[in-house]
């Protein structure tokens, strides 16, 4: 079972608490016997990802039961917080020294490589890729700022905004979050007391300063983790009274105490992320770029290739051949193979397709029969070609 829940580090108690992702309401605890939860993501084999700040190791736990499952990784880790997984990479923030973001092969645990900051004792605290560019960001608790890096070299691009002295572009401060909105804008969260609590937007190319999204309302409110829900709205944790506060979008109102204080035993809450339903579909635009024939004794191949759009964003190239033989004239068909190459990785993480096409209405169905680690939840899913338009799942 893969949670579709509101899942939040409870980092008194040494647990993961999980709450209805549409009522709040308390449902369990997903996990437990933790050091110093701080981080959490879900895994690509559907379990729970910890980081354990205590311990210094990032633990799995069976997404269905709660129970513990292994030490997923550990190597170079110290004080893990933020982490995000991103085409078969896992990447956690070390928020002690080495400071930096470690990176983990997402299905193995086994650690290749890490992310060296241009700034001395900058607390990364939070990490994430952003799906437009396909950069990693790393966000500094200390300097409240933001460094872009290279995915593949893993080298600095620069700082997004200039380092804070001590207040940060926007008035930012000790940030401890950020996430990618709707709009594609960077959301961060910190600030200074006074009223001045809460989240703020940035541009994810130039760093520029947007406007103050969402204000916590109280000092006692101090913000920590957030994330966006499947609603689109802002959900932000706070740590004093251990709630998770929900901001509509794209307004920036507060609508409601989403999990009120201290609900289900919720304490010092840190980060927050919602779980991936099991009924999860991919869809994708193709946009073809060429087209041929090649005849041979056998009868025909048709080649076709072209670009892979998401939301109407480039992020996978895809090639299709079709076999005509003896065998599929009748029905006017052909054995059909399609795999998708995602942007971002050398070899690139990909998806093979394999079933029929028909010539008569352009269709084709079948199922996913390869991935690499990143679409491996995907094998034996079907799929199905309508137009330009493809689904998985």
């Amino acid at each position: 079972m893969i949670t579709s829940g509101l899942l939040v580090a409870s980092q008194f108690d040494h647990t993961v608490r999980e709450y209805d992702g549409t009522t709040g309401a308390f449902v369990r605890v997903a996990a437990s016997a933790l050091g110093d939860p701080l981080g959490v993501v879900i895994g690509l084999d559907g379990n729970l990802l910890v980081s354990d700040g205590q311990t210094n190791q990032v633990k799995r736990y069976d997404s269905g039961t709660g129970a513990f499952i292994d030490v997923f990784a550990s190597a170079n880790l110290a004080g893990p917080t933020g982490m995000a997984i991103h085409q078969g990479v896992l990447y956690v923030t070390n928020s002690n020294p080495p400071q930096g973001v470690q990176k983990f092969d997402a299905t193995t645990g086994v650690n290749t490589g890490n992310f060296v900051p241009s700034l001395a004792n900058a607390s990364p605290r939070d990490v994430k890729v952003n799906p437009a560019n396909n950069r990693l960001y790393v966000l500094y608790y200390n300097a409240a700022t933001v460094e872009t890096f290279d995915l593949t070299t893993m080298a600095s691009l620069g700082l997004l905004m200039p380092a804070g002295s001590p207040l940060g572009s926007g008035g930012l401060y000790t940030p401890s979050a950020m996430a990618f909105g709707p709009d594609g804008n960077l959301y961060i969260s910190g600030g200074t007391f006074g009223g001045n609590l809460g989240v703020r937007r940035y541009n994810p190319t130039t760093g520029a300063f947007i406007d103050f999204f969402a204000n916590t309302g109280s000092d006692l409110y101090s913000p920590i983790g957030i994330t966006f829900g499947p609603d689109n709205n802002l959900y932000v944790a706070t740590s004093a009274f251990a709630n998770v506060m929900r901001f509509n979008y794209p307004a920036g109102t507060f609508m409601d105490f989403f999990v009120p204080n201290g609900g289900g035993g919720l304490t010092a809450p840190f980060h927050l992320t919602f779980g991936v339903g099991p009924s999860s579909v991919l869809t994708y635009t193709l946009h073809r770029d060429c087209l041929h024939n090649a005849d041979d004794p056998g009868m025909r191949w048709q080649i076709e290739g072209g670009k892979v759009l998401e939301n109407d964003r480039h992020v996978a190239n895809y090639s299709s051949v079709k076999r005509v033989s003896c065998g599929t004239t009748e029905q006017n068909t052909a054995q059909l193979w399609v795999t998708l190459f995602f942007l971002g990785g050398k070899p690139p993480e990909n998806i093979t397709l394999h079933g029929a096409h028909d010539f008569h209405s352009g269709g084709e169905i079948g199922s996913v029969s390869a991935a690499s680690s990143a679409f491996s939840g995907q094998i034996g899913k079907q799929f199905k070609r309508v137009a330009n338009t493809l689904t998985i799942g």
